[in-house]
């Protein structure tokens, strides 16, 4: 990781803008590939740790990420 790159999980400033990506898939394959799309075209992440963080939160398929954590992220800003 570098050290100015950012971990894209619920809660981050750039959550929104990862989750407007994501939706643009048009159906899960059962995989993140489509996260790892979206996360390689965001400048200064950490796409290999932030799938890792997803993963240990449970989600590991892109509709998991977009379905189950963004109500995570919700309620961690409430």
């Amino acid at each position: 990781m570098l050290a100015d790159s950012e971990m894209i999980v619920p809660g981050c400033t750039r959550w929104p803008e990862f989750l407007s990506e994501l939706g643009r898939a048009h159906r899960c394959r059962g995989t993140t590939e489509h996260a790892r799309a979206v996360l390689s075209r965001m400048p200064g992440v950490d796409v290999e740790g932030s799938l890792r963080e997803l993963a240990r939160l449970g989600a590991t398929c892109d509709c998991m990420i977009e379905l189950d954590l963004s109500s995570m992220a919700t309620s961690l800003s409430a």
